[in-house]
């Protein structure tokens, strides 16, 4: 299911944790209009790189959530409003730089994640800055 030009449904719900994958699904359906909102933010980041978006996790439904390390018990994701985004060939400090000084966009948080090792961009709809 399309919830923005480029960005489905299946794409925002997608968990590494296989067995999960259908009861994450089942629990996203209720937070639709959220997950819609988000997609329509994530288009706009995608539009103005030209590149597609790598979703690193999009909802996470609570046994998804409660079996990703270092996940918040309060995690937005839960709620179907953040998605952690990667874009191949563009630095993740670029992409957190744009959306927080340059974009416009509205969100609620926007954090460059940066673990041993890796990096990544958390973005919300909702949220405090």
């Amino acid at each position: 299911m399309n919830l923005s030009p480029h960005f489905t449904f299946e794409e925002l719900t997608r968990t590494s944790q296989t067995a999960l994958q259908a009861t994450n699904r089942a629990e996203a359906q209720a937070f639709l209009p959220a997950l819609t909102e988000l997609a329509a933010l994530l288009e706009v980041i995608r539009v103005h790189f030209g590149k597609p978006l790598k979703i690193n996790s999009g909802f996470r439904g609570a046994s998804v959530n409660a079996g990703t390390p270092g996940a918040s018990k309060t995690s937005q994701h839960m709620k179907g409003e953040a998605a952690d985004i990667e874009i191949p060939g563009i630095d993740d400090a670029e992409l957190h730089r744009w959306i927080v000084k340059d974009s416009g966009l509205q969100f609620g948080q926007c954090i460059l994640e940066r673990p041993p090792g890796r990096s990544w961009v958390h973005v919300s709809i909702r949220g405090t800055r």
